[in-house]
């Protein structure tokens, strides 16, 4: 994340997270845990192949997962990038769960261990919602699409013919991360907004507070209309950093796990935040580039001089940052690209070339 907000985010979790991980990388038995059978790939037949159904195993489980977890924040930024990608990607892959149709009886197991565990023991409590908030966050900031694939259904209705009701049975308090799932469904379906739309409407009031559920159907409605200017003002942090409820998720809800609550490990409110913010300028970036097709398919030169009103309206419909080097930036990138080149003799002005997009 290129954000000021996030990047704070991220280095208070990760001095917090370098305190927090040397005593959960000691939870009890980690050896075994790190060796764990997959519920799907044993189908009971391996030795343990059966453990991670066990409800406290599960909770074990997710500490030791955290540990993990604690240990990626804490590594220092200049770290591998491709080491990075795969601890992230192992860690997902702990977390990871069936393909669920929630209208539907029958499990489908690609792989995976924790919540494929949840969903093989059937447990619906306060410790399971914690499970795939989790996930959701954190699939968002790793930029893991599959992963968005599996876990959205838990949040949203995924099919015309689910019973919203039902869909949203587990976390009716869950605002925060129906607004993240609703904003990843936009991004993974854009152009389209269908899907998105249908959802909004589908989810109950309760679960999705008025505020949120104006904010996304207006953004929804600029999209729509190809209202750059208006978009850029929705998904600007101010406007929607305000919506992500302080409080955790779950606190409301009822069904604590079997062992005591010290064993819930809550999604904090900078992770929402942090994957809210993730998931919007991913979908700022998908805009941007049909933006750009539309204004070098209608204009032949762009005038971008310091201080002029074009200046300032490019830098609006094409949602970039209001400093002054991002335009250049963003103009720079595209003369490589050979879709524009600078005009001889005239300052700021930038001749559009005629390429396919």
């Amino acid at each position: 994340m290129s954000s000021r907000r996030t990047a704070e985010n991220a280095n208070s979790r990760g001095r917090l997270a370098s305190t927090r991980a040397s005593s959960f990388n000691r939870v009890r038995g980690s050896r075994r845990l790190e060796n764990i059978a997959s519920v799907s790939r044993s189908s009971g037949l391996e030795k343990d192949g059966d453990a991670l159904k066990d409800l406290r195993t599960q909770e074990e489980y997710r500490q030791f997962i955290q540990g993990k977890l604690d240990s990626f924040w804490a590594r220092p930024a200049h770290s591998s990038d491709q080491q990075s990608q795969e601890i992230r990607e192992n860690i997902l892959i702990l977390f990871r769960e069936c393909t669920l149709h929630i209208s539907a009886v029958e499990l489908d197991f690609p792989g995976g261990k924790l919540r494929e565990g949840i969903v093989a023991s059937k447990r619906n409590d306060r410790f399971s919602v914690q499970v795939y908030e989790t996930s959701l966050y954190l699939s968002t900031i790793f930029d893991n699409t599959r992963q968005l694939g599996s876990v959205l259904a838990y949040f949203i209705p995924n099919r015309p013919d689910t019973d919203p009701t039902e869909a949203l049975s587990f976390h009716t308090q869950s605002a925060n991360a129906v607004l993240v799932a609703l904003v990843n469904q936009l991004v993974l379906g854009y152009p389209s907004q269908n899907a998105c739309r249908r959802s909004v409407h589908a989810i109950p009031g309760n679960v999705l507070p008025r505020a949120s559920r104006r904010w996304i159907l207006d953004l929804l409605s600029s999209l729509w209309a190809r209202n750059f200017s208006k978009f850029e003002k929705l998904t600007r942090q101010t406007t929607f950093i305000p919506l992500i409820e302080s409080s955790s998720l779950t606190t409301g809800l009822g069904g604590m796990s079997i062992s005591d609550s010290s064993a819930i490990i809550m999604p904090d409110h900078d992770l929402a935040e942090e994957a809210l913010c993730h998931a919007i300028d991913a979908l700022r970036l998908r805009v941007r580039n049909s933006a750009w097709k539309i204004l070098c398919s209608s204009y032949r030169e762009l005038a971008c001089h310091s201080n002029s009103e074009t200046r300032d309206w490019l830098v609006r419909s094409l949602v970039l940052a209001e400093d002054h080097s991002a335009l250049e930036e963003w103009l720079e990138e595209k003369k490589k690209a050979g879709h524009v080149r600078p005009k001889e003799g005239v300052e700021g002005r930038w001749i559009v070339c005629k390429v396919s997009q």
